[in-house]
């Protein structure tokens, strides 16, 4: 499909926020909706923690801290040393329907994203190393970032409800909910022409792709710094491994507050610049910063 004709402008990341989330399906269609790991949107939360005890884990589940919409709960498995994979997921017990859901795997092969085409046939949009597919009402996410699988399940009615959703709790100034823009909308601007630069190239085109040095650490604000979570940003660097402070588009966030600090760890780096045979050239490129609690004795 002609690029741009498909659009990623909804909020579908791992929630670990106390707050209100939708968690209405609405009629998704007759088509089945995309399973991996043994779990897809729509399914049943009895589905849901099966799924979870076979992959070697268990669900641990909370009640919504303020409910203003159906969803009555989030469930996620915890970090664990004998698991490679992850979910999360909003659940809707009363319903019986579990209709987002985040898939998380340790990427073992380069082989990820191939097998998700395999099964899933080919993507409906492909940009900047991110996937999506979809399939009547359904929504199936998938990038790479910093060596993670992260595959995310849903439908069209709930994306665009948790869209709203969380627009209307950051008026509100909470900042813990999952946050997504339109990448194909952030790749357009990096990639717009600006007076004495050259158009910048997509970092898998380049023969050598830029290598991170190193980055300022990223600080949370002190109400988020007990939470795990992360944000995949799209940037430019130029031909001397300077990131250009005004070409930074922040993509997904487990909790919109951690964008700033985010944004400022990344404008902190120093990369060697990707090259096209041996001249450097501008580069768009894909970074996730991570954010976990610090560690007390």
């Amino acid at each position: 499909m002609r690029r741009g004709s498909v659009r990623l402008s909804v909020s579908m990341f791992v929630l670990t926020g106390g707050v209100a989330l939708f968690a209405a399906c609405g009629d998704a269609g007759g088509d089945d909706s995309y399973s991996f790991h043994g779990v897809s949107a729509g399914m049943s939360p009895e589905e849901f923690r099966a799924a979870a005890t076979a992959a070697g884990t268990a669900l641990e589940c909370r009640p919504l801290a303020r409910q203003v919409m159906v969803a009555d709960s989030i469930c996620a498995t915890p970090d664990s040393a004998t698991s490679m994979v992850r979910f999360s997921g909003v659940v809707n017990n009363g319903g019986g329907r579990v209709p987002y859901i985040v898939v998380r795997e340790g990427v073992t092969s380069t082989e990820a994203l191939g097998r998700l085409t395999r099964e899933w046939g080919a993507p409906t949009l492909t940009q900047a190393g991110a996937l999506r597919w979809q399939r009547g009402a359904w929504v199936a996410d998938a990038d790479t970032a910093e060596g993670v699988l992260t595959v995310l399940l849903t439908d069209t009615v709930t994306a665009a409800q948790m869209a709203t959703a969380a627009a209307a709790e950051r008026k509100r100034g909470t900042d813990t909910l999952p946050a997504q823009a339109d990448f194909g909308a952030a790749l357009d601007e990096l990639q717009r022409d600006v007076p004495g630069r050259p158009k910048p190239i997509l970092a898998e085109a380049l023969d050598r792709r830029p290598v991170v040095i190193r980055c300022d650490p990223a600080q949370p604000p002190p109400e988020l710094a007990h939470l795990t979570g992360s944000v995949t940003v799209y940037y430019v660097v130029d031909t001397l491994g300077r990131v250009e402070r005004d070409r930074v588009q922040p993509v997904h966030a487990t909790h919109a507050g951690l964008i700033p600090a985010a944004v400022a760890s990344v404008r902190s780096c120093t990369l060697r610049p990707g090259r096209q045979g041996r001249a450097a050239v501008r580069t768009i490129i894909q970074q996730r910063v991570n954010f976990r609690p610090a560690t007390t004795r």
